[in-house]
C-alpha cells in the first residue's frame, strides 16, 4: 500500500513516503512533489520505504532533474541502510543531497520564522518569541494525484 504525507511550512515541505516505490505507485511520489506549487525546499522522508526497483530509482532521478531546471532544492532524508547502498551502487549517491536531523529542523525553523514574520508585520530575526506552531500536514490520496 501507498502512502504519503505531505508537512507543509511556508516553501519547505517534507514528503513522507511509506510502502513500496515499485511499479505501478513508484511515480506517485514525483507527481504529489511536483503539484506542490509553492516548495522551494523539497525533502523526501524515505525511512518508511520498505523496497525500491528500477522505476523507484527513476522516480528519485526525475525529481532531481525536475528540481535542477525549476530552481528548487530536492533533498534525501532518513534513507534507508539498504536503499543507501542501491544509490551507492548505481552511483546515485553523487547527485542527491542528504538532510540530516538538524539541517531538517533549521529548514523547517527558518521557514517558520519566515511565515510567522510575513504575517505578523515582524522581521523573521525578531521572530524569538513567536511560540512554535505545528506544520500544515496532508495526506496525498491516489484520487488527489
Amino acid at each position: 500500500m501507498l502512502n504519503i504525507t505531505v508537512n507543509n511550512l511556508g516553501d519547505v515541505a517534507v514528503f513522507r513516503y511509506a510502502g513500496t516505490m515499485k511499479l505501478p505507485v513508484a511515480d506517485r511520489l514525483r507527481l504529489a512533489v511536483q503539484n506542490e506549487c509553492c516548495v522551494r525546499v523539497a525533502v523526501l522522508d524515505l525511512a518508511h520505504v520498505s523496497a525500491i526497483d528500477a522505476a523507484g530509482l527513476g522516480t528519485l532521478v526525475s525529481l532531481w532533474n525536475w528540481s535542477k531546471t525549476s530552481g528548487r532544492m530536492l533533498k534525501l532524508m532518513n534513507v534507508p541502510p539498504k536503499i543507501e547502498e542501491l544509490l551507492a551502487l548505481t552511483n546515485l549517491n553523487s547527485i542527491f543531497e542528504f538532510c540530516s536531523a538538524r539541517e531538517m529542523l533549521e529548514l523547517l525553523c527558518r521557514a517558520f520564522h519566515e511565515v510567522e514574520g510575513s504575517e505578523s508585520g515582524r522581521k523573521a530575526e525578531d521572530a524569538d518569541d513567536i511560540p512554535l506552531a505545528p506544520p500544515a500536514i496532508r495526506v496525498v490520496t491516489e484520487a488527489m494525484l
